[in-house]
C-alpha cells in the first residue's frame, strides 16, 4: 500500500510538471525544457554566472520569443521594448526585485509605484547633468589616484580591472558616502567589499520567484556555506552602509551641497517639501554604491580590453584625443566634461559600442502582466499574471538587427548609417530607467579620454579571448593585464 502510495504521488508530481510545461497558455512558446518545468533553470545559470550566454544560446535556437521560466517569458526584440518597459503603471516590477531590498525599499527594488514616483521627484535634482557637474572636483580626485597608479606602473605588468575596481569604489563611495575610503592608495580587490555577493544573493533569491520571500525569510537557518557566505556579505555591507550614512548626517550643515549624499540629505519633494528620512537616505546610498561601483568597474575593463585587442580602433582614438586634449600631468588641471562630448564624436562611439556589444547590467529585468484581459507582444498574446522581460545581452546581439558582426567590436557603426543609442539598453528603459546614468557617462568619458590620452594601453596577451561572467551584473573574467608606455607630446 505505501509502494503505491509513492508511485500514485511520482505519478501526480510527473503530471503537474507536464501540465505547467505544455497544458497552459505559455505552452506553444518554445524555450529549454527545464526553464519550462522549473525557475531552477535560472538560478542555475545563474548560480554559475553565465545566465546572459544560456538566455542568449536559447534564443539563437528557439527564436525572438522564449520561455525562461515556466511563467516567464523573454523576448529579443526591439518592438517588445515599448509594450514592456514604457506601459507605465500596467507592467510594473515583480516580486523579483524584492530579493534586493537590504535595508528598505528603494528607488532600484520598489515595487510600489506611488512610493517611485515619490522618492524620484525627491531625487530627481541630485542626478541631473548640472548637479553632477558640481561633483567634478570629486572625481577628478580620485581619477588623479588613477592616473597616478598607471603611471607608476609603466614598464611593468598589471592588472587594468583592479585599478578600475578601487578607481570605481573610491569615486562611488565619496559621491555616496560622503568619505574618502582611498582603497587607490594599495589598489587589491582583497580590499573592496563584497559587493558581487549581494548582488548574486538577490539574483539568486529574485528568479526563484516561487521561493519568495520565503527564501529571505529562511535562509539564516540554512546550513549552505555558500549562502551564508553570501548572506554575511549583505550584512557586512548593509551596516557598512548605515554607519557611513550616520557620520555624515551628523558632520553636515544646512544648504551644504558639495557631494551627492548632501544633495539628497537636502533634497525635497518639489509638491510637498518631504524630505527623505536617515533610514531612506542609508538605502538609497547603500543602493547608488552597490549599482555603480560593480557597473562602472566592469565597464571600464571591458572598454579597455576591446580597445587594446582591436588595434585599428585604438589607433584612432589615440589619433582624435591627441587632436582635441592636451597631455594631463599628475596633479595637474583636469580636462572638465563641458564641451568635450561634442569634440570627441569617434570617443563616444567606443564608449557606445562597448555598452552594446559587453552590456554589463544583464538580469531579466521582468515586469508583470496585470492586464486581466492580457497584452499583445510581438505578434504573441501574453496573458495576465506572466512575468515578461528582456536581456540586454540579447538584444545587442540580435543579428537581425546589428548584423552577422554583431559580436565584433566595432565604432565605425555608430558614426555610419542612423543607428540611435535608444536601440540599446545599458541603463535600461522608461521611467524606471537607472536614474545615475549621467554620473555613470561623466565618469567614463573622463576616464577613457583621460588615460587613453596620456598612455598607450598593450594587453599581455594579444590571443586572450574574453570571457564575461555575470551574477546579474557582467564583468571580464580573470584580470586584465596589460602594460603601459607614456605618449608623447
Amino acid at each position: 500500500m505505501a509502494l503505491l502510495s509513492i508511485y500514485t504521488a511520482q505519478l501526480l508530481i510527473v503530471a503537474w510538471l507536464l501540465s505547467r510545461a505544455f497544458f497552459n497558455p505559455l505552452g506553444q512558446i518554445p524555450g529549454p525544457f527545464w526553464a519550462k518545468l522549473t525557475h531552477l533553470w535560472k538560478a542555475y545559470h545563474m548560480y554559475k554566472r553565465d545566465l546572459p550566454q544560456a538566455i542568449l544560446k536559447a534564443h539563437e535556437k528557439y527564436g525572438p520569443v522564449i520561455r525562461i521560466g515556466p511563467n516567464d517569458v523573454n523576448f529579443q526584440s526591439r518592438d517588445a521594448i515599448d509594450p514592456i518597459y514604457k506601459a507605465g503603471r500596467s507592467m510594473p516590477k515583480t516580486i523579483f526585485y524584492d530579493a534586493f531590498t537590504a535595508i528598505q525599499p528603494n528607488l532600484f527594488s520598489t515595487r510600489d509605484e506611488a512610493f517611485h514616483t515619490v522618492r524620484r521627484r525627491q531625487m530627481a535634482h541630485s542626478f541631473s547633468t548640472a548637479t553632477v557637474l558640481k561633483f567634478e572636483s570629486t572625481f577628478n580626485k580620485h581619477l588623479d589616484r588613477l592616473f597616478h597608479n598607471v603611471e607608476q606602473s609603466v614598464g611593468k605588468t598589471f592588472d587594468m580591472k583592479e585599478f578600475a575596481s578601487c578607481y570605481a569604489y573610491d569615486v562611488i563611495g565619496e559621491l555616496a558616502f560622503d568619505k574618502d575610503l582611498n582603497t587607490q592608495q594599495h589598489p587589491s580587490r582583497d580590499n573592496l567589499p563584497p559587493i558581487p555577493d549581494h548582488i548574486l544573493l538577490g539574483s539568486l533569491y529574485g528568479l526563484v520567484p516561487s521561493m519568495m520571500p520565503y527564501s529571505m525569510k529562511i535562509g539564516n537557518r540554512l546550513p549552505i556555506p555558500g549562502l551564508q557566505k553570501l548572506l554575511a556579505s549583505r550584512r557586512q555591507l548593509s551596516a557598512q552602509a548605515a554607519n557611513w550614512v550616520k557620520t555624515s548626517i551628523e558632520k553636515h550643515s544646512e544648504g551644504d551641497r558639495g557631494s551627492l549624499l548632501a544633495s539628497i540629505l537636502e533634497a525635497r519633494d518639489p509638491d510637498t517639501g518631504a524630505r527623505l528620512t536617515a533610514e531612506e537616505i542609508c538605502s538609497e546610498a547603500f543602493a547608488f554604491l552597490i549599482a555603480g561601483a560593480h557597473t562602472t568597474s566592469a565597464t571600464v575593463g571591458f572598454l579597455f580590453y576591446h580597445l587594446m585587442h582591436n588595434h585599428d580602433a585604438a589607433k584612432k582614438l589615440a589619433a582624435e584625443l591627441s587632436d582635441n586634449l592636451p597631455l594631463y600631468q599628475e596633479g595637474g588641471n583636469m580636462v572638465l566634461y563641458a564641451g568635450i562630448e561634442s569634440k570627441l564624436p569617434y570617443t563616444m562611439s567606443c564608449i557606445k559600442e562597448n555598452f552594446r556589444i559587453s552590456a554589463v547590467f544583464n538580469m531579466p529585468m521582468p515586469r508583470l502582466v496585470t492586464d486581466p484581459k492580457g497584452v499583445e507582444i510581438c505578434g504573441r498574446h501574453i496573458p495576465q499574471g506572466t512575468s515578461v522581460s528582456m536581456l540586454s545581452h540579447a538584444l545587442h546581439h540580435d543579428p537581425r538587427f546589428w548584423g552577422s558582426d554583431h559580436d565584433k567590436f566595432i565604432p565605425e557603426r555608430w558614426l555610419e548609417g542612423n543607428i540611435s543609442f535608444n536601440e540599446v539598453m545599458p541603463f535600461g528603459v522608461g521611467h524606471r530607467a537607472c536614474i545615475g546614468r549621467n554620473i555613470a557617462s561623466i565618469n567614463l568619458l573622463k576616464v577613457l579620454s583621460t588615460l587613453w590620452r596620456n598612455f598607450e594601453f598593450l594587453p599581455q596577451n594579444q590571443e586572450e579571448i574574453l570571457e564575461m561572467e555575470s551574477v546579474g551584473v557582467g564583468e571580464k573574467k580573470g584580470p586584465l593585464l596589460c602594460m603601459v608606455r607614456k605618449r608623447e607630446k
